[in-house]
């Protein structure tokens, strides 16, 4: 029952009293659902009793005030009242599961971008140890798992259990002995169900999280990669890596599916044999048929209500321990969420519009780096300068280091040992105003599936975006002759990850990309190593058009790439050498 309520570990005190409150509602609920059940019987008992009235001189007396004299009149009156209880009780319970769904919602709404949050501040290292799948599976579906399915399910649960007890007590009041048999045996009856599907539903829940994030991953890959995917032939594969993980996502539902409907067939075949045997039991007792109708009229009601509610408690538990093993793996991020709240921190995200001060040289000094899980150090003892306004180029093998470097530089990974400081200033003592300095091109631009415009302003709001801006580095970028030419002009989609453009195209845009955030510095990785020696030399002209106007720092394996820049950076075996 511990691991069941768990969720609740999650809460911060004001939303724990926000819980306590949706607990009484369901309580006042319950108290209802069982008045509801219990009218039934003295409505039986009047309707059975033509001299109810004269028997009982005082209700009669009051049914008089409001002009209610005959038997007919009275049990008319009574079902009228019965009939305006059921309407009121069933408007408060609307009232209350729209409570427990709303609370459920708003916090499925807030973890769910509490979980982005955290993903998108952690450091590029945790990105580089975690699965994108994971992430993807973790915040597109941990807010419903945790909170439309556990949380809404452990209301619900909590709305079952006390309706049912509270149902119980109404029949000790009306009848102990039949009440303590009815505890005993349905009691019993779902605690052996509960513990004996337990464990089994558990693992297909854990079988069923391992699987979602696999067959999500080779969704991601094949169709990712559709053009390679498509060319290499590879189809097949990816088609019956998906089919293994998603049979066994599959299986692990179905089997939850299964053992989550048998426990309500036992429970209704029990229940109804139990309350046949039990009339045989009260007449074997010398109890008159006559003597047990009302009673039976009660507990058939009741077991028209604890049936269902006998059912749901127990599929209410299998699916919450079947979604545990995802509540299980966010736990933590979910409790720094928690602190986040109750701290009343929040993690800001925006673009640092302030910059570190530039102004004469980026030093690199006595810089090493070694990755947490790999003794071998990457980079050691490495220094060189690079003066403003340089086009300096990095060389070297794979392997060497030149892309580590680069994330350090670009504030991605923190150096294990040294620095790199700008104009003496280390630039992780602020790393933020260092970045509102950079651009970046990456050999592989990410283009959404939007419009030219919208993809070299990536990241602003479409109505703040600066078209004028946008023009003048599509001069500078060489692009803005092409985009003439198109129909749409800088209106025209690219399609996903930009397939109607060339690959030249697309590096364009990267470079006007990065050029529309007025970089101080323009880091260019592999930029053009992907693409054929004619349109590698046409891009090359064109970055060597903003030579002396910013900072240029170009990672290349072609060395006629680098042909004229200012000075070389050769990186070998973890340490850099500067050559001509």
């Amino acid at each position: 029952m511990k691991s069941l309520f768990k969720i609740f570990t999650i809460f911060t005190p004001s939303q724990l009293r926000k819980c306590v409150f949706i607990v009484l509602a369901m309580i006042i609920g319950a108290i209802l659902e069982a008045i509801g059940i219990g009218a039934i019987l003295p409505l039986i008992s009047i309707m059975g009793n033509q001299d109810f009235l004269t028997v009982y001189p005082n209700v009669a007396q009051y049914a008089e005030i409001f002009g209610i004299t005959t038997h007919i009149e009275f049990i008319m009156a009574a079902t009228f009242l019965l009939l305006i209880l059921y309407v009121i009780k069933n408007i408060y319970l609307v009232w209350q599961n729209k409570m427990q769904i709303d609370f459920a919602i708003q916090n499925q709404i807030y973890y769910s971008e509490g979980l982005l949050a955290e993903y998108l501040h952690k450091p590029y290292l945790y990105h580089l140890n975690h699965n994108t799948a994971t992430l993807l599976r973790n915040v597109n579906a941990g807010g419903v798992v945790v909170f439309s399915n556990i949380m809404v399910s452990t209301f619900t649960l909590l709305t079952e259990v006390i309706t049912a007890v509270t149902i119980w007590l109404l029949l000790v009041v009306i009848d102990a002995f039949t009440a303590i048999i009815v505890a005993g045996f349905i009691g019993s009856l779902l605690y052996f169900i509960i513990k004996g599907f337990r464990k089994k539903i558990t693992e297909q829940g854990r079988i069923q999280n391992e699987y979602s994030a696999l067959y999500i991953k080779c969704i991601n890959q094949s169709l990712g990669a559709i053009k390679e995917t498509k060319v290499s032939c590879k189809e097949e594969f990816f088609l019956d890596v998906f089919q293994k993980a998603y049979f066994e996502y599959g299986k692990a539902n179905g089997k939850f599916l299964f053992m989550n409907q048998l426990p309500r067939m036992l429970i209704e075949t029990i229940i109804v044999c139990g309350l046949l045997l039990l009339i045989i039991t009260k007449l074997l007792l010398g109890s008159q048929p006559a003597e047990i109708v009302p009673l039976l009229g009660v507990l058939a009601l009741a077991a028209f209500r604890l049936m269902p509610s006998a059912n749901r408690i127990v599929n209410l538990s299998n699916n919450i321990r079947f979604q545990m093993p995802l509540f299980n793996e966010l736990y933590d991020d979910l409790l720094i969420i928690k602190s986040k709240i109750e701290h009343n921190t929040k993690i800001v995200l925006q673009n640092n519009k302030q910059k570190m001060k530039f102004e004469n040289v980026i030093s690199v000094e006595e810089l090493g780096f070694t990755y947490p899980e790999i003794e071998k150090q990457v980079l050691r003892n490495i220094s060189f300068s690079i003066p403003k306004g340089k086009f300096v180029g990095i060389v070297g093998p794979s392997g060497a280091g030149k892309t580590t470097f680069v994330d350090i530089l670009l504030g991605l990974l923190p150096p294990s040992s040294g620095r790199i400081s700008v104009d003496g200033k280390n630039i992780y003592d602020d790393i933020r105003t260092w970045q509102a300095n950079l651009a970046y091109v990456p050999q592989n631009i990410y283009l959404i599936d939007g419009t030219i415009r919208e993809n070299i302003a990536l990241g602003i709001d479409e109505k703040e975006i600066d078209d004028a801006l946008i023009n003048k580095v599509l001069h500078m970028a060489e692009l803005y002759d092409f985009v003439q030419e198109l129909p749409a002009g800088i209106d025209t989609t690219v399609g996903e990850r930009g397939v109607k453009l060339s690959g030249g195209q697309r590096q364009r845009i990267g470079i006007a990309r990065a050029l529309y955030y007025q970089p101080q510095v323009l880091v260019l990785d592999e930029a053009t190593s992907a693409l054929d020696n004619e349109t590698e030399k046409s891009i090359t002209d064109t970055i060597l058009k903003l030579k002396g106007q910013i900072t240029i720092i170009a990672v290349a394996h072609r060395l006629t790439t680098l042909e004229q820049c200012d000075f070389k950076v050769k990186f070998e075996n973890g340490k850099a050498e500067i050559i001509n």
